[in-house]
């Protein structure tokens, strides 16, 4: 039987991790009554992983690939094959909670004016994780790098690119209710195929971090009346940080990511500023944390 549902899995040296996302994908009760399939790509882990996974036989469809292109490239890897009219891009350091995948895929299913929708994340404490928010312009990127966006009430006005949590002093309530935003973490990405075909996937320049935002940006200009919405009922743990192979990877990553959207998506002038201002915050990381992994990213932006 034809799949409904595509669940793409990228990993790199995650083989654990990875072995029970599967297993907790099986767990979701709801998916017994719809045919899915799960691909897994892999990005020539040094692990054993790929020994591992091929002893789930037809549990999935593994691409071993001899080369680590990315996220995103593994990602598109594996969209390209799929058969399902849904797509769920997931992380290989998540776990499935209750039945998160069918509950979003039911929810996605009866609301076609939507684009993307995401489960709501969770640290391995269950506290909220940050998922998803507004894409970048200089207003908010100008609040994000000299954290002006700490301060109560400034991301009421300026829509931020990074919205807090709840845990975060300012109590702020974003992660608390449903409601539409601009983009979500690759962590969880519920799509339809036909907009992935359409966008042509992720931009695989993005070797990992931003390309989700990138992505997010396409889809929203190919559709514009189309919503990204967040949920709250179905939820994940999203352990994080799994594939770093560094602690300056995700620092600097992080922001390579947000000046290649510029770059990309805005007028030259404007990249300019940003480049300037994500060096300011690298140097106030800094300062604050005295690490000197801030000062190696201030270098290399």
């Amino acid at each position: 039987m034809k799949p409904i549902l595509s669940i793409v899995i990228p990993s790199y040296n995650t083989c654990d991790l990875t072995l029970n996302c599967i297993k907790s994908i099986y767990q979701d009760k709801g998916l017994k009554n719809i045919p899915f399939e799960i691909i897994v790509v892999d990005n020539n882990s040094h692990d054993n992983s790929v020994k591992e996974l091929k002893k789930l036989g037809s549990k999935i469809v593994l691409i071993a690939n001899k080369d680590n292109g990315g996220f995103g490239k593994a990602n598109n890897q594996g969209f390209k094959i799929s058969q399902g009219n849904y797509i769920l891009l997931l992380n290989s350091d998540t776990i499935i909670l209750h039945s998160a995948i069918s509950q979003s895929l039911d929810w996605l299913c009866s609301h076609p004016e939507s684009s993307i929708c995401t489960a709501q994340l969770l640290n391995k404490d269950k506290s909220i994780q940050a998922s998803g928010g507004f894409f970048p312009n200089l207003g908010n990127v100008f609040t994000w790098c000299l954290s002006l966006d700490d301060l109560p009430l400034v991301n009421k006005i300026i829509k931020p690119i990074h919205p807090h949590t709840p845990q975060f002093y300012t109590k702020d309530k974003f992660y608390l209710t449903d409601h539409c935003q601009d983009w979500v973490t690759g962590a969880f990405m519920l799509t339809r195929k036909s907009l992935l075909d359409k966008v042509k996937g992720f931009d695989e320049n993005y070797f990992m971090y931003g390309e989700e935002v990138e992505l997010s940006y396409r889809i929203k200009q190919a559709t514009p009346n189309n919503q990204v919405w967040y949920l709250i009922g179905p939820q994940i743990i999203h352990l994080g940080g799994a594939s770093a192979t560094s602690r300056l990877d995700p620092i600097l990553n992080e922001y390579r990511g947000v000046l290649s959207f510029f770059k990309k998506h805005k007028p030259l002038w404007q990249y300019s500023i940003v480049r300037l201002l994500l060096k300011i915050n690298a140097l106030i990381r800094a300062i604050i944390h005295l690490s000197p992994i801030y000062l190696q990213a201030c270098s290399k932006i």
